[in-house]
């Protein structure tokens, strides 16, 4: 077995027992690929607390920060990119996200490992712009993770819950 092959199954493992049964328990107002949204779009707005908090609270050059302010503006770009195939993922159908960030969600979890690393191992006066950033870094893996769940239609979400709790859920 390839490395590559560990971790795909660890991907997939993580997605199949971990997030597809919160995904699952979500309120059916509240499916998995809205929850994923939000969850990208605050950290979005974290990674712009962690930029914000490097330059104003620790004095870094505005135009050292230019990098920085690249990278969030590529993630408003990926933010964008999702949300326009919001169409594409439908309730009872394979959602096509789960195959297309097969590669991205390792990659991003990776980046969430070394983000926490890297905000443990500074100074007390940058660990506090990092540690937004390794929060940011944990909003958008977990909202990867989510926007690549299988949306469960309602139907077979009330007969599993019946099932395993001997009760309907509450609609309200």
């Amino acid at each position: 077995m390839t490395l590559s092959d560990i971790i795909t199954r660890f991907d997939l493992w993580l997605l199949d027992r971990v997030f597809q049964p919160v995904a699952d328990r979500l309120p059916e107002r509240i499916p998995a690929y809205e929850a994923g949204m939000s969850l990208l779009l605050g950290s979005l707005l974290l990674l712009a607390t962690s930029i914000a908090a490097m330059i104003i609270l620790l004095g870094e050059d505005p135009v050292n920060a230019i990098y920085d302010i690249l990278i969030w503006g590529m993630w408003v770009a990926f933010y964008l990119g999702v949300n326009r195939m919001r169409i594409l993922v439908r309730p009872g159908f394979m959602n096509p996200l789960r195959t297309m960030f097969l590669g991205f969600r390792p990659i991003s979890f990776a980046f969430l490992l070394y983000a926490i690393w890297q905000s443990t191992s500074m100074p007390p006066p940058f660990s506090l712009g990092l540690w937004f950033n390794a929060l940011a870094d944990l909003a958008f893996v977990c909202g990867v993770y989510m926007i690549s769940c299988e949306q469960t239609p309602p139907k077979k979400k009330q007969v599993k819950w019946k099932r395993e709790f001997g009760g309907v859920p509450d609609q309200g």
